[in-house]
């Protein structure tokens, strides 16, 4: 259940990667990427000061503000081993299941420190995700879009078991205008790609 999760995310494992909750340790690690261009070619918009400067991301502006728990996961993607210069735990990337509506549908987003494209983290900490939301929520759906141009993330997509549903031609993705990819996942498809 969702509710399950609402004040306790929980940390996923995968081969080469742990998925957890950031914390303040973690802002070397992310200053070394976060703030690329690169990473926001096809984000749909430009790094935030929060993103250009991540020691701001474990501040809260408003600490005085009582606030309901957030239902959506966002996990930092941790190695487990270094990997050339990154050491063990160093945070590579970043998943997020968020816009949860009704306990019945979600939207899915990732992304990863660019000199580590290529590599098969995207599609290990995201087919992590899936499963967990699958195995542990009563969501039934998830959704992702993605630039047409941005030819490896539809390729994550698909290869975790996603199913092109359409393209919007010169519509909003976040606030950038271009043509992009819906990609869906029914609990039911899922399961089918479990058996291939």
């Amino acid at each position: 259940m969702l509710s399950d999760y609402l004040t306790a995310k929980p940390t996923l494992e995968a081969p080469r990667l742990i998925l957890r909750p950031l914390v303040p340790e973690d802002v070397p690690s992310l200053r070394r990427w976060l703030a690329r261009d690169a990473v926001y070619t096809y984000w749909g918009r430009p790094a935030s000061k929060g993103e250009r400067e991540p020691e701001l991301l474990f501040i809260d502006p408003r600490p005085w503000v009582k606030r309901k728990p957030n239902p959506d996961f966002k996990w930092g993607v941790a190695l487990r081993q270094a990997d050339g210069d990154r050491p063990a735990g160093a945070v590579i990337g970043e998943v997020f299941i968020f816009d949860i509506e009704n306990s019945r549908m979600a939207s899915v987003g990732y992304r990863f420190d660019p000199e580590l494209w290529g590599q098969g983290y995207a599609t290990e900490a995201l087919t992590a995700a899936v499963r967990f939301i699958f195995e542990h929520t009563e969501l039934d759906r998830l959704h992702a879009t993605a630039d047409v141009r941005n030819i490896a993330s539809n390729r994550v997509l698909e290869k975790c078991g996603f199913i092109h549903e359409g393209t919007i031609r010169h519509g909003k993705m976040v606030s950038t205008y271009c043509d992009y990819h819906i990609w869906g996942m029914l609990r039911e498809d899922w399961a089918a790609h479990q058996e291939d």
